[in-house]
């Protein structure tokens, strides 16, 4: 097997002087049985049959290098090969291209998928990958027969040396490319356009191509200055997101700016040849960059608080309104608990307010008094918590004194309301005086009681002082008051006995009982 050197197109001798544009001496040329390294892939057969005399993959390291050590892909299938060149220019970005093949212009997004495919996967040393890029290049750029079902393009990776995976990665290359080539938008969106100090802010990061595709696995930088000096790194997910967090220490513009640097070349490299007749060759491994911004204004620190509502059984109570008032009375915030029985007030100003309960969200509890509550700076609603107890409304008892006989009420009894006590047996007895009263006029009373538990607590009504001319009667009668109800005791004395009055006592003497006189 021998390499043809006046072949036009891939082979030929060492480039080892390429950009200077000379060929190296003829006993430089690798051994007939020793076909030469031009760089990653296959020597293979040229399209008129000539054994050894084509080569599929890049040109570049481990062969002669063309541009230092970057891998290059030849453009110009039909014409002569690096040797042939007579030296290289810089690299020039390809706004346009016409394929020397077709004599046809190539769309930008063919331009854009090409790019993708060199700058991601064309610095290589793997022989598949790079007859793969070798291959995508042609489809793109050349067309015609040697795209991927031209006969040239599918008798170059057919040949036995060429090993199957390199069809496979080609196909699998274009797919790619046409879902995720560029150009690319990076966009970074605040939670929050204003905060405050010592909050946290969560950026939304987004990168897609400009057709709106999510491009996944993407690193993006991240940066905040100007209220602090966060700085963080992500991966944006198969849906082409990702998220990002850093706390806003102090007041001012925070502004966050965003870098994606590596994402796959949107633009080719071209290295022009001094000898027109000769292959361009691309650049592989390009990158490129996109950026984003944005600021949030910082406020000064800000406090909170969470009020958290209960009754004196520990029931949390849900729908219990407040208000939060300022030093001027005006309303600065409100709302109702949760179903926690919170109610959470936040980023507020620090400072003394008004807490004004407007309903309890209960029949049976009762409000609150307003009270005075102090918001400090940087103390957000869940480290300053306000454990709040709404009471049960007091129940009204009305005690009615009246004749065990009659019925008539009686005024000026006094009235004795006591707590209930426990046994040791369980026996429910009078405990301590908790108010004690006289009926009126009317023969009746009416006093607020406390009530402690929902389904109601239990008292005991006992008559102390008895009014005039009526029988103590001091047996204690129990009831149960509950809350926000009305409830009523009659206690009833029966009259005080009479004493009949004494007989006279006869005058002295006796009594005459008609003695008649003598005569």
């Amino acid at each position: 097997m021998s390499l043809r050197l006046a072949r036009p197109a891939h082979l030929a001798v060492a480039v080892a002087a390429l950009a200077a544009g000379t060929l190296l001496p003829a006993q430089a040329v690798a051994a007939p049985d020793a076909p030469l390294v031009l760089g990653p892939g296959y020597t293979i057969p040229d399209s008129e049959g000539h054994a050894a005399s084509s080569h599929i993959g890049a040109y570049g390291p481990p062969g002669p290098a063309v541009h230092g050590d970057t891998e290059t892909y030849c453009a110009d299938p039909e014409r002569k090969g690096p040797a042939d060149a007579g030296g290289y220019g810089d690299p020039q970005p390809v706004p346009t291209w016409t394929s020397s093949v077709t004599g046809k212009p190539v769309t930008k997004e063919n331009l854009a998928q090409a790019a993708y495919v060199i700058g991601k996967y064309g610095q290589t040393r793997d022989n598949a990958q790079a007859a793969a890029v070798d291959a995508v290049v042609y489809e793109y750029l050349a067309g015609g027969t040697y795209a991927l079902d031209g006969d040239r393009g599918k008798q170059r990776l057919a040949y036995p040396v060429v090993s199957p995976t390199a069809r496979t990665l080609a196909q699998g290359y274009v797919a790619e490319a046409k879902k995720l080539a560029g150009p690319y938008t990076l966009q970074i969106t605040p939670s929050v356009k204003t905060t405050t100090a010592g909050t946290r802010v969560t950026v939304a990061v987004k990168v897609t191509t400009t057709a709106g595709t999510p491009v996944p696995k993407v690193a993006v930088t991240l940066a905040e200055s100007g209220s602090g000096t966060a700085s963080g790194k992500i991966t944006t997910n198969d849906n082409g997101t990702g998220a990002w967090e850093f706390t806003a220490e102090k007041p001012g513009t925070a502004s966050v700016t965003a870098t994606a640097a590596e994402l796959p070349a949107t633009g080719l490299q071209v290295l022009t040849p001094k000898n027109p007749a000769a292959q361009r060759m691309l650049l592989a491994g390009g990158t490129t960059s996109i950026k984003d911004s944005a600021t949030i204004t910082v406020g000064e620190a800000t406090g909170g608080v969470t009020i958290r509502k209960k009754d004196p059984e520990d029931t949390r109570l849900v729908g219990a309104a407040f208000q939060l008032l300022d030093s001027d009375g005006k309303q600065v915030a409100a709302g109702k608990t949760d179903e926690q029985g919170n109610l959470v007030f936040d980023k507020l100003p620090a400072g003394t307010y008004r807490l004004r309960e407007t309903s309890s969200g209960s029949p049976v509890h009762d409000l609150l008094p307003e009270q005075t509550i102090t918001i400090t700076a940087g103390r957000i609603a869940q480290a300053n918590p306000l454990d709040l107890v709404d009471p049960f409304k007091k129940a009204r008892l009305s005690v009615k004194k009246t004749d065990k006989n009659t019925g008539k009420t009686l005024p000026g009894a006094v009235i004795a309301i006591r707590a209930d006590e426990t046994d040791k047996t369980g026996k429910h007895t009078p405990g301590k005086v908790i108010t004690s009263f006289t009926t009126g006029a009317d023969g009746t009373a009416t006093v607020p009681l406390d009530v402690t538990l929902k389904a109601g607590t239990l008292y005991w009504a006992g008559e102390t002082k008895a009014p005039d001319g009526y029988q103590l009667d001091a047996t204690p009668v129990a009831f149960t008051a509950r809350p926000g109800a009305d409830v009523t005791v009659t206690l009833a004395d029966k009259p005080t006995a009479t004493t009949p009055p004494s007989p006279s006592t006869p005058p002295a003497g006796g009594v005459s009982w008609g003695r008649r006189p003598y005569g």
